[in-house]
């Protein structure tokens, strides 16, 4: 009897706790769109998600990502080619510990080397990528004080939508837009200058970019240190 009204105690906790969990804000929502187009060969794609796991790992970025008024980021990850193609590699996570990093980190490791499903030729949607970030703010189980979209990329659109036009969606939803492009050589200053002028915008937007993983992994870590140090941090200058 006793274990048996115990039980019933933990489980009556347990759904007592779920909404307040899922009602408790974030400084700041991350979603890190990355590119999937066929474009991406087997070591783009694993150099996209060791520059997450860099990030997650990395003794600044925790300290950074616990620093606002609320004491926890929103992330969420997810991947794009075109055609409506796309996957969810990171459900929405709560990120407040070293314990919720590793956790998330353990998550995106295990999409290094499995096959991939959803390519779609050479097509690159940029506005597509935007798009898939901004259904997941939709689905975003708690309240944000900023929210921002991290595209990453190896190549210009070339099919879908002008990418600046779900650029301005995210705008007038009071979201911002970054971007993180790769690539080699000349490439790298002609890609920057595409998504200064069609992708990236907000009052903090900006461009990273990286060429080797080394490169591209201090990027990422660069560019969300930032944008909780510029966007999550607006809410503890709010309330003070």
């Amino acid at each position: 009897m006793i274990r048996c009204l115990a039980a019933v105690i933990t489980l009556a906790l347990a759904f007592a706790s779920a909404p307040a969990a899922a009602q408790t804000p974030v400084d700041l929502a991350i979603v890190v769109s990355l590119d999937r187009s066929e474009s991406i060969d087997a070591e783009d794609a694993r150099m996209e998600i060791d520059s997450l796991l860099y990030t997650l790992r990395d003794s600044r970025f925790r300290q950074v990502m616990a620093s606002g008024w609320h004491g926890r980021i929103g992330l969420s990850v997810v991947a794009w080619s075109s055609f409506g193609r796309h996957e969810v590699l990171l459900p929405w996570m709560q990120l407040s510990t070293p314990a919720d990093a590793d956790r998330a980190a353990r998550i995106l490791a295990r999409d290094i080397g499995r096959p991939r499903d959803f390519r779609h030729g050479t097509q690159t949607d940029i506005a597509f990528a935007i798009e898939v970030g901004m259904n997941q703010f939709r689905d975003m189980p708690w309240r944000a004080e900023q929210r921002v979209i991290n595209v990453v990329a190896d190549g210009i659109s070339n099919i879908g939508r002008v990418a600046r036009v779900d650029r301005d969606l995210a705008l007038a939803a009071g979201i911002t837009v970054n971007g993180l492009v790769m690539g080699k050589g000349s490439a790298i200053e002609v890609l920057t200058n595409y998504f200064e002028r069609e992708v990236i915008g907000g009052p903090t937007a900006f461009v990273q970019s990286g060429s080797t993983p080394n490169e591209v992994a201090a990027a990422m870590l660069r560019k969300m240190i930032l944008e909780v140090v510029l966007l999550g941090g607006r809410t503890a200058r709010d309330r003070s």
